[in-house]
């Protein structure tokens, strides 16, 4: 099953590469203040379901550096052998091109209960860093199979 983007929140910030600032370290060991900020975009569903799972608030996150994370609470409300969560994304510009996939991303092996557990998971993923300003995360689209 295909799943287009609902109630998807784009986030766009930027990230101090400074972390040691915001750390509280001292001035001295801080980044210096030319170095450059990673820009960041972000995008975030609410409850999908497929089949007896469900995933929610799954996040994909792109940095201009190349790099991204995915990341989502997944579940099975029944299964005999266990389930997995299976997602992949299609990036997009404004008008439509794809520019790149990432995944397929794969939950850990999911098992049912009264109530069922909850996993959450993450991957991390990298990217051609050029293709970043193109990317449209409102055109961002997720399959997803379990």
């Amino acid at each position: 099953m295909k799943r287009m983007i609902r109630g998807l929140a784009p986030v766009f910030a930027l990230a101090a590469t400074g972390a040691a600032v915001l750390a509280g370290a001292p001035a001295a060991n801080a980044a210096p203040a030319h170095a450059a900020a990673l820009e960041v975009k972000s995008a975030t569903w609410g409850q999908l379901h497929v089949g007896d799972c469900e995933q929610d608030n799954g996040t994909i996150v792109l940095r201009s550096d190349g790099t991204g994370d995915w990341s989502a609470t997944t579940l099975t409300f029944q299964t005999h052998t266990g389930d997995v969560w299976h997602s992949s994304f299609d990036f997009k510009t404004t008008a439509g091109t794809k520019l790149f996939s990432a995944g397929t991303f794969d939950s850990p092996v999911m098992n049912d209960g009264n109530p069922p557990p909850r996993y959450f998971w993450s991957k991390h993923f990298t990217y051609d860093a050029a293709l970043f300003g193109a990317v449209d995360i409102f055109k961002t689209i997720q399959h997803s199979s379990c």
